[in-house]
């Protein structure tokens, strides 16, 4: 596996698509500083998902897309595509090339795709771990990436290894699953809460449930009863309808249809007048009309026979104008045309001459523009010789003088290189007695070291304790925090079982006089014996606190007969009202509880070793704050005794039968009768109890959490203070390591000078002999030079152009000649072209002139005829005159027929008026009849209309429903195990609809939804169940698969980190000859935590830190902790961005030994600009930028 190519568009600065193909081995990437080099290390860290915008060089992630310069306008997205080749199957797909892309809108959109198919992020990141690439990148090493490498923390170190064994996906995988626990374990609190609630509210809701059971059962008695009655009633007024509706008239309807038969016989007769009236109308109208129009007929043929005698004496006059027209004749226009037609052949004759002196004048001008290109032929040809020897006889000049100039250079340069010599010998004799100088100060410094360092360790110590005590606090915190949401959590589920029953919160919120709280919440029992004090006070416990009998009265007023209440009048209150009662108690006429108890010997349990232990006044568990309760409490359980269990109550009753005995689960145990008593009042005191001790618990951890904030905030201000001290020696001991540093790097730098200065000297005295070698060249170069100049003549540099200027001249003037022949001949041809043209004009006016004289004599036979045409139109028209006046004389005749019958049918019309208006009186008179009938059996069926009404809402059937179902044909049927079916009797069932409604009334109020909220509460509790179920195997699972990756990751990294600090010692010692280099475990015992540090001294140096390094030994430290790790775990493929910049000739020789043996299972690509590193390069690309601020490369395979 290895990367083909990287495709860039719009990324930083390479604006156009630009694609670097690569191959396996080493590749270099070169060019100036600025040119964009650094953009490709960039764009292979963005392709494979890198996130920080700091990482890639940028204050955000849009600066990656071409921002734009003053010649080239910003792009708006960025797009890198990478594909590497997977011939090798390295990656787990099925595709021999994996093309990974990725694009940025500068919008904010990104897209990735692998082989053209849109991918997500995770899925990049994935494909790359199966690989052993991760998001760490550590195989691309950036621009001051080594400083960062070196200096990193032990676990940021231990994450590198991890990286390329692979195992990062892994403790992915495990950190997910931890935080899938912790929300699983939270859940299960939750869960767990929830399903202790339902508990306590499943006993309480089931016996509403039944209620609510009993309650439907008589419900369905009386819906039926109803029914039933409703049916019966329907029935009966449909009987009576019917019979109201057969005692109507039948004669009243006979006599109805007669006169409605007559009244429209009436009706007809009179639309059939009215109808041929309106014909009559019309056809008087029309006839009318036609008169009208024939005596306009009439004036329209007099005006015609008028028109046509004017238009006859019209046409008579045109006649004889067209004979007297005069013009000329055509015989007189052919002779003309005949004249013209002599001139146009003298004309013609001078064209053909014209012709000839053109074509004379053009070949004289072609000859001598011949003779003129022959001439300026020869003159270019004598100019060319002469520039050719100019020419050859400058090169001799220039190469005399180049040979000259590059002696007197040669000999200049070799005096310089003979001072350069004396001055590299007399530095390094200098530089020599200062690095014994330099080599003293370093062993002074670090004399000092030791205490500085102790100091900081025992600081640093202290803030470490403290930072444990302050996470211990915290985690404290935590805990804390999260017990006192669930209580909360807690409370709040409590409170809904101490929420009063609907009427008793009627009663509360009604603001009545007297009426103070409900008597649960004004007492106070004991954990544990809410319902045997539910069970002994029963409907006292349930009820509301009253001032008075009087209050009461009117409490129950207020509420009505519908509801189911009960009201506690304490001890000392009266019919008088609160007064009295609050007199009498505050007298302590009554004794307290305790008083009681002590004043009374319990019962002992037979068989019992401590009957105390088991048996209790009831009284000593429940009390009250208000007085006047206490004192109704000290009565009504002033004989009632509390034990565990049914078989002590009856031990106890048994030698005490004057007492009563009550079990905690609520049984009542007396002489003459066992019940037992569960009420919601009993759960709602144990609620109410469990709540109180909630709350308790709730402020007791409050105070808890406030006490862990504050010992947080003083082992917060010791830990600054701690740090602040730590911070104090460190940088002392920064300030101590700045001096050994400052000494060591003016070490390095001294003994860096002398190589310099022992290179610069070798280099010196390797040019004097080049720059002897290339001085004898450039003397025998100016020699040759200077004998072929003298052996070159002078050159003529003037060529004669007289014949040439002659031909020139007669050119132009046989120009001249050609334009003034062509005019002639032009003119010439213009006035042939005329007289043919006026010739040919002449001729077709004779034409013209005969045709025009041939149209008159036609024009004029035209109108003769139209004179003769309009004498018989006359004719015509005076004739018509005559037979539109006889009949106008008959339309006159027939006007007046039609007006006598209009007459006879308008006298007809009104004696037929008067018969309907009789008919139709007697007819309203009948209809009134009617009408009077049909209001009776109106009032049938609004009575059955409203038994319609009550049938829906009672019942929801509508009446014929109703009656099939319930009418009295159907039996009645059993509802009790006891009864049988029977038929319908009226009596029976009013009866029945009575005891059912008195019944239901007994009942009280019911929760209708108890059947289906006990089911409900029931479901959910086995759901939880189940939850709880899933979830605890679901934690087990979980732990199982982290159990599996905590092994797989400790021994994969086990073994990466063997192969590792292995391959780092030998590194190590590769590039540091006689220095020590190791790795190191900060925790051995603990594989899955412990961090790695770094050891590193070089030959001939005591260094403890490797801060104290020089820069280039730092660069070499961090390239042997990376190449060990390439080397132990190995990838396809390592970027390394100008890595070896820091670093001489010497080390850069070792590290590029590392380099060519990476090369044999590694590609590398290295961003460089040291010559010896593209040495060693299989293919160079070289990355340019020019004035329009776009990267462009170049490319160079090496063989």
């Amino acid at each position: 596996m290895h990367l083909k190519s990287l495709t860039l568009r719009g990324f930083k600065s390479f604006a156009s698509a630009t694609t670097l193909r690569f191959e396996p081995g080493i590749t270099c990437v070169v060019g100036p500083n600025g040119s964009g080099k650094s953009n490709v290390v960039d764009a292979l860290s963005w392709v494979m998902g890198e996130q920080g915008a700091k990482n890639l060089r940028g204050g955000k992630m849009d600066d990656v897309i071409f921002a734009g310069t003053s010649k080239r306008q910003a792009l708006g997205r960025a797009e890198v595509t990478l594909t590497i080749d997977n011939t090798d199957g390295a990656i787990p797909v099925d595709y021999t090339e994996v093309t990974i892309s990725r694009t940025l809108f500068r919008t904010g959109g990104s897209e990735y795709a692998v082989n053209g198919t849109p991918a997500r992020l995770l899925d990049i990141q994935e494909l790359l771990n199966d690989s052993g690439l991760g998001k760490e990148m550590h195989v691309i090493v950036g621009q001051g990436r080594l400083d960062a490498i070196l200096h990193a923390d032990p676990i940021e170190r231990r994450s590198f290894i991890e990286e390329a064994a692979g195992v990062l996906k892994h403790r992915r995988r495990k950190d997910k699953a931890v935080r899938k626990l912790t929300g699983l374990q939270t859940n299960l609190d939750r869960l767990s809460d929830l399903r202790t609630e339902l508990n306590r509210q499943l006993g309480p809701l089931g016996r509403q449930a039944e209620a609510a059971q009993k309650a439907a059962t008589v419900q369905a008695t009386l819906r039926d009863s109803t029914a039933r009655l409703l049916a019966d009633d329907t029935v009966r007024l449909q009987s009576s309808l019917a019979s109201t509706a057969s005692a109507g008239g039948e004669d009243g309807g006979d006599r109805i249809s007669d006169l409605e038969h007559r009244r429209s016989r009436t009706e007809e007769r009179l639309q059939e007048i009215e109808s041929r009236l309106g014909t009559l109308d019309s056809e008087l109208e029309y006839l009318r009309t036609a008169e009208s129009r024939t005596q306009t007929q009439i004036v329209g043929a007099k005006g015609i026979a008028q028109r046509a005698e004017d238009k006859r004496a019209h046409l008579l006059s045109e006649v004889a104008s067209l004979g007297r027209r005069e013009s000329k004749s055509p015989e007189e226009l052919r002779s003309q045309a005949e004249h013209h037609r002599e001139e146009l052949g003298t004309a013609e004759t001078a064209v053909e001459e014209s012709a000839a002196a053109l074509d004379r004048s053009q070949m004289r001008k072609e000859e001598l523009a011949l003779a003129l290109k022959k001439a300026d032929d020869e003159v270019k040809a004598a100019q060319l010789a002469i520039t050719e020897a100019i020419k050859n006889r400058s090169a001799l000049q220039s190469k005399h003088s180049q040979a000259r100039e590059r002696i007197s250079d040669l000999t200049a340069r070799i005096e310089a290189n003979r001072t350069e010599i004396d001055t590299a010998s007399a530095r390094i004799a200098e530089r020599r007695e200062e690095l014994a100088t330099a080599e003293a100060a370093v062993e002074g410094v670090e004399a000092g070291e030791s205490e500085l360092d102790t100091e900081y360790e025992s600081a640093n110590e202290a803030a470490t304790s403290l930072e444990t005590e302050l996470e211990g606090l915290r985690a404290q915190k935590a805990k804390t925090a999260s017990e006192l949401a669930s209580a909360q959590a807690r409370a709040e589920a409590l409170s809904l079982g101490t929420a009063l029953e609907a009427d008793l919160e009627d009663i509360l919120n009604a603001d009545l006089p007297g009426v103070g709280s409900a008597v649960t919440e004004r007492l106070s029992v004991a954990t544990g014996f809410e319902m045997a004090v539910a069970a002994a006070l029963s409907n006292t416990v349930s009820g509301v606190l009253v001032d008075s009998g009087q209050v009461a009265l009117t409490v129950l007023d207020h509420l009505g007969e519908d509801t189911n209440v009960h009201l506690t009048i304490p001890a000392g209150a009266g019919s008088r009202g609160g007064a009295a009662g609050k007199s009498s108690a505050g007298k302590g006429a009554n004794p307290t509880a305790e008083t009681m108890a002590k004043s009374r010997a319990l019962p002992t349990l037979t068989g019992s070793a401590d009957g105390k232990s088991t048996v209790r006044w009831l009284t000593e568990v429940v009390s009250s704050d208000v007085p006047e309760l206490t004192q109704l409490l000290n009565a009504a359980l002033e004989t009632v005794v509390c034990v565990d269990d049914a078989g002590s109550a009856l031990s106890v009753i048994d030698s005490h039968p004057e007492l009563t005995a009550v079990t905690i689960h609520g049984e009542i145990v007396t002489a003459t009768r066992v019940s037992r008593a569960r009420t919601a009042s009993g759960t709602r005191l144990a609620s109410q109890t469990a709540l109180e001790e909630t709350q308790a618990s709730i402020s007791e951890l409050q105070t808890a959490h406030s006490g862990v904030e504050t010992d947080i905030d003083r082992v917060a201000a010791k830990l600054t203070e701690a740090k602040t001290v730590a911070a104090a020696a460190l940088e002392k001991l920064h300030s101590s390591d700045a001096a050994i540093m400052a000494a060591g790097e003016e070490v390095s730098r001294i003994t860096s000078d002398i190589t310099t200065a022992q290179t610069r000297l070798q280099r010196a005295k390797d040019n004097e002999v080049e720059l002897a070698t290339r001085l004898e060249t450039a003397e025998r170069d100016a020699r040759t030079a200077e004998s072929a100049l003298a052996g070159a003549g002078d050159v003529e540099e003037v060529v004669d152009t007289t014949d040439r200027d002659e031909l020139s001249r007669q050119v132009s003037q046989s120009s001249e000649d050609v334009i003034e022949t062509r005019i002639s001949h032009k003119a010439a041809t213009d006035r042939a072209r005329f007289l043919s043209d006026r010739v040919d004009s002449l001729l077709r006016q004779a034409a013209a002139e005969e045709s025009a004289r041939e149209q008159t004599q036609r024009t004029i036979a035209r109108k003769k005829r139209s004179a003769a045409s309009a004498v018989l139109i006359v004719e015509t028209a005076q004739n018509a005159t005559a037979l539109a006046e006889t009949t106008v004389t008959e339309l006159a005749s027939q006007i007046q027929v039609l007006v006598e019958e209009r007459g006879q049918m308008r006298e007809e019309k009104g004696h037929l008026g008067e018969e309907l208006g009789t008919t139709r009186t007697e007819l309203q008179r009948l209809k009134d009849a009617a009408a009077e009938a049909e209001l009776a059996k109106e009032r049938f069926r609004l009575k059955l209309e409203e038994i319609e009404n009550r049938a829906g809402e009672e019942t929801g059937l509508s009446l014929e429903r109703l009656v099939e179902l319930y009418g009295p044909h159907t039996p009645v049927p059993a509802f009790g195990e006891d009864e049988e079916e029977r038929p319908y009797v009226r009596a029976e069932v009013e009866k029945r609809h009575k005891q059912a409604t008195a019944a239901l009334k007994r009942i009280g109020t019911v929760n209708p939804l108890a059947l289906e909220e006990y089911e409900a509460l029931k479901e959910r509790h086995q759901f939880l169940e189940k939850q709880i179920t899933d979830i605890e195997t679901s934690r087990k699972d979980l732990m199982k698969l982290v159990d599996e990756v905590d092994r797989h990751v400790e021994r994969v990294f086990a073994e990466a980190y063997a192969d590792t600090a292995r391959e780092f010692e030998d590194i190590f010692s590769r590039l540091f000859p006689g220095g020590e280099g190791s790795l190191s475990l900060t925790d051995p015992d603990d594989m899955l935590t412990t961090g790695v540090d770094v050891h590193a001294r070089p030959a001939g140096k005591k260094v403890k830190r490797l801060s104290l390094l020089s820069g280039g030994e730092r660069s070499l430290v961090a390239v042997a902790m990376l190449v060990a790790i390439f080397k132990a775990r190995p990838s396809p493929f390592y970027v390394m961005d100008e890595v070896e910049a820091a670093l001489d000739d010497l080390n850069l020789s070792r590290l590029l030994t590392v380099f060519e043996e990476l090369q044999d299972s590694s590609q590398l690509i290295v961003i460089t600009h040291q010559k010896r590193t593209m040495e060693i390069a299989d293919a160079l690309y070289g990355v340019t930028m020019h004035g329009d601020g776009v990267s462009k490369v170049i490319s160079q395979r090496i063989p």
